[in-house]
């Protein structure tokens, strides 16, 4: 299978009995903002660290609908995920703060969100 199938569908069905189709948007797109978002905090400060925000991106949205695929199996982590984006939105000066300040820690901080979408793509195209 190719590591290209995976991103195939970066918003699947909802039709029937798709593991989308409850919470799907309720939850990817907290996930999806909420990883922008954070992208954003840390990498923009500093203009050679803005070509980053790719890598919070792409693992926004794909993890992002990978965790809704599975917080279809687990409703309670719906209320996680949002509980997780109201504190990122209240904590998001001291976020700024802390990406203006560094260069090597949000660089690292990406670095290990690469690390591990690249491993969701690899080990998704195992099964």
């Amino acid at each position: 299978m190719s590591a290209f199938s995976y991103f195939r569908a970066p918003f699947p069905s909802a039709q029937g009995f798709s593991p989308y189709r409850f919470p799907g948007v309720m939850a990817h797109l907290p996930l999806f903002l909420a990883s922008i978002f954070t992208g954003f905090l840390l990498c923009w400060p500093h203009p050679m660290l803005r070509p980053l925000l790719v890598v919070w991106v792409l693992a926004g949205l794909y993890l992002g609908r990978d965790f809704a695929i599975f917080c279809h199996y687990a409703p309670f982590l719906v209320l996680v995920v949002w509980a997780a984006a109201a504190t990122l939105a209240a904590k998001a000066p001291a976020i700024s703060k802390f990406g203006a300040s560094h260069v090597v820690l949000p660089a690292a901080i990406t670095l290990g969100v690469a690390v591990v979408f690249i491993a969701r793509v690899y080990y998704s195209n195992k099964e």
